[in-house]
């Protein structure tokens, strides 16, 4: 049940992200280099840019609470990363197209972990 709720939650993460009208970069260089993009949302993308897509490291918060911090490839979470819940849960690990896909572990905010390998936003056990 947790990994359905994982993969929606995921799901709805991502495609709001894409979803979002932006208001445009508020803060360096959003084309080719570092800076700083908001959205009328108030998600915000701090980070490295190639291009104009996110590319290399950078940190995406939406107002909601959730923050992913790590790898960008295409604009999409590729790489390591860490997301952070509102609750306080976590996913560390290997990301790829936006899902968590590879070493990963996820930690429930009372401390309960899973680890292991997963695979476009489940693990396999």
């Amino acid at each position: 049940m947790n990994k359905i709720i994982i993969t929606i939650i995921i799901g709805l993460l991502t495609s709001s992200s894409v979803l979002a009208r932006s208001t445009g970069c508020k803060e360096g260089n959003c084309e080719n280099g570092y800076g700083k993009w908001v959205y009328t949302d108030k998600t915000t993308y701090e980070g490295e840019w190639v291009g104009t897509k996110k590319q290399g490291q950078g940190i995406e918060t939406w107002p909601n609470g959730y923050i992913y911090k790590g790898e960008f490839k295409n604009s999409q979470w590729s790489g390591q990363g860490t997301l952070t819940f509102p609750d306080g849960s976590t996913y560390e690990g290997e990301w790829s197209k936006g899902f968590m896909n590879g070493q990963g572990t996820f930690t429930w905010a009372d401390g309960k972990q899973k680890s292991g390998i997963w695979k476009n936003g489940k693990l396999k056990e």
